[in-house]
């Protein structure tokens, strides 16, 4: 082998190397600093953003309100549902329920659009939608929590990295004490929670 066969098989292994380190990176998609949703108040908010289409916006508001019926989470005493999310309502009775016992559920306060980032920017320049979760409004922390008790900020618009993450639990959450979201949940279990089939005192409506 000459001298310039073995440089060139040299540059080709350094060219692969340098592949193979870059594939990584563009696999893992966007990083912290990059946007990964919006939180969006009321329907007008619709609107007003520019990141999602309006008509998607209004398709992903009335999925937040589906999603709403089936996972609110249901707390057993009207009490402590009121004074955590306010004006709180009996919870829909399954079906299949063999009590006619209630639970109580807030209201959707907010709704919250995953970007589908891998899809890169829409015709337009909007993003595409990667998933719809419906937010309850905590009084007691100024935060909006999805379903399964996660915090996702305490206020409206962009959200960047996991605070974008629209995964939905496969149950509603029934909370028994201690308040419902990430601050009860790093004290233990949602604090009592288990699974189970806009403004204070708002309700949102189709």
């Amino acid at each position: 082998m000459t001298v310039h066969d073995r440089n060139s098989k040299r540059s080709r292994q350094l060219r692969l190397v340098l592949m193979a380190v870059s594939v990584p990176a563009v696999l893992t998609g966007c990083g912290d600093d990059e946007p990964s949703g919006k939180v969006l108040t009321s329907r007008e908010d619709c609107a007003a953003q520019t990141e999602i289409s309006p008509a998607e916006c209004e398709k992903a508001y009335q999925q937040a309100l589906v999603e709403h019926e089936k996972l609110a989470p249901r707390f057993e005493s009207e009490k402590e549902c009121n004074d955590q999310f306010g004006a709180c309502q009996p919870a829909p009775v399954a079906a299949t329920a063999s009590t006619t016992s209630h639970s109580y559920m807030p209201s959707m306060s907010g709704f919250l659009i995953g970007y589908a980032l891998s899809q890169a920017m829409q015709p337009r320049g909007y993003y595409g939608i990667g998933g719809v979760s419906p937010l309850y409004r905590d009084y007691r922390s100024g935060g909006y929590l999805r379903p399964g008790g996660e915090l996702v900020g305490k206020s409206s618009g962009t959200v960047y990295g996991k605070y974008g993450n629209t995964a939905l639990p496969a149950r509603a959450m029934t909370v028994s004490r201690a308040g419902f979201g990430s601050s009860a949940a790093a004290r233990g279990g949602f604090g009592g929670s288990r699974s189970s089939g806009s403004s204070r005192g708002g309700s949102w409506g189709g």
